[in-house]
């Protein structure tokens, strides 16, 4: 079953970009589950943790799309794993994370807009 899993994540940027997004879902659950059980000055610590994560998530998706600036030279599917991006909207509205909030779908629009300059481009380019 691992290899399989692993295999479906895809390899290289894909599988990295894959993960981001799977694990910053994924780990609000333990979130919530430990904010219940702690009292109220190690949940605001435990917030701050949980931002800092998803604040090194959105900025490794940028990296990622800095790293592979054109889609046209991007590896198969990573587009669309980028695009993805805006999942992270989720966790950053449950746990209340204001740069998530508005960074999640601003970086899907950026990475919609990447594409839409290099249709535009090479459209200039032919005429």
């Amino acid at each position: 079953m691992a290899d399989s899993l692993r295999e479906q994540l895809g390899s290289g940027t894909n599988f990295r970009v894959r993960v981001t997004i799977i694990g910053a879902l994924l780990s609000i659950v333990p979130l919530i589950g430990i904010s219940l059980l702690i009292p109220d000055a190690g949940r605001d610590v435990l917030f701050w943790i949980y931002w800092a994560m998803l604040a090194g998530c959105l900025l490794h998706l940028l990296w990622i799309l800095i790293k592979n600036p054109t889609p046209s030279k991007r590896p198969p599917l990573l587009t669309r794993d980028l695009a993805m991006g805006w999942a992270l909207l989720l966790p950053s509205l449950i746990s209340s994370f204001w740069p998530g909030i508005v960074g999640a779908p601003l970086f899907t629009v950026l990475v919609g807009a990447t594409w839409v300059a290099e249709k535009m481009r090479n459209r200039s380019v032919t005429s």
